[in-house]
């Protein structure tokens, strides 16, 4: 496997597990009985299409529905293909989101993997995997159940840092977070903001909310790997959001991630809201 292969695969995991846990959902709440928003993101790195991921979130008074998908471009597939797709139920109330079920589907090549979890009362998380190929337990640090208790999927995960965004308080947070398959906490840290100028790639230009991302990894990741260095050393993850429209939601228009070939990054090229709907120039 090549340099440029394997830090393709890489990349495109980090930013299709990112993407679900932040490129989705910096959208406010809205007091209609339901409302949708379509979020289209395409990725590049160094000007080259890596792939498109697509969104659709609605949320009422009481509940919400996340649904995503995301996939490589099929340029690449002489090399690798990767898909997977994602949804969240959930209910609202006092003012938090608290998930009911999530499923996710992914695929790597002719690996097939999927997870699908219930949420109870007493925190407690039940979680039924599938997969093409098994891995050895050993191939991956320990999950303590315990950890488990009280943690939100990744898209959660956002709707909670959504009323921080609209009440002012910025995106410094620690978030609990089981995808199915790893148990980690989001740690998040408020950048300047940032001008982000009109491009072919984005239909989104203006002042921009930057958060950082770091991971605290707690079990479920490759045990062969050097965990003494910081989690996200020479990859800084920031993803950058605003309103595409005037008096819009608050939704992510802006990904980027550190790589050793350059710069990846992400960018919002379709947006809906109610009527309107935005396609930028370079719409894949």
């Amino acid at each position: 496997m090549s340099a440029f292969k394997k830090s393709s695969v890489n990349s495109i995991r980090i930013v299709g597990a990112g993407f679900f846990l932040f490129a989705a959902l910096f959208s406010r709440s809205v007091v209609a009985a339901e409302d949708e928003t379509d979020l289209y993101y395409s990725v590049y790195i160094g000007g080259l299409y890596l792939g498109s991921i697509e969104t659709e979130v609605r949320q009422g008074q009481s509940s919400y529905i996340i649904e995503g998908a995301a996939r490589t471009n099929e340029a690449f597939n002489w090399m690798f293909t990767w898909f997977a797709t994602s949804e969240t139920q959930g209910l609202i109330s006092l003012d938090k989101f608290f998930p009911r079920q999530h499923q996710h589907k992914s695929a790597w090549n002719k690996n097939v993997r999927t997870v699908s979890m219930d949420y109870v009362n007493t925190g407690e998380v039940k979680v039924h995997k599938t997969a093409t190929r098994i891995d050895s337990p050993d191939k991956y640090t320990p999950i303590s159940p315990d950890s488990l208790t009280n943690t939100i999927d990744p898209m959660t995960a956002i709707l909670t840092m959504t009323n921080r965004l609209e009440k002012g308080k910025g995106c410094n947070a620690q978030l609990p977070i089981f995808d199915g398959h790893r148990r980690y906490d989001v740690l998040l840290t408020e950048t300047p903001m940032r001008n982000i100028k009109p491009s072919r790639y984005s239909v989104f230009d203006g002042q921009a909310i930057g958060c950082k991302i770091d991971f605290i990894r707690k079990g479920g990741f490759p045990a062969n790997r050097n965990y003494d260095r910081p989690p996200n050393a020479d990859q800084e993850i920031i993803v950058w959001a605003g309103a595409p429209i005037r008096n819009g939601r608050i939704v992510p228009v802006r990904m980027t991630l550190d790589t050793q070939f350059g710069v990846m990054e992400l960018h919002l090229s379709r947006y809906r809201e109610g009527p309107v709907q935005l396609v930028s120039r370079n719409s894949q």
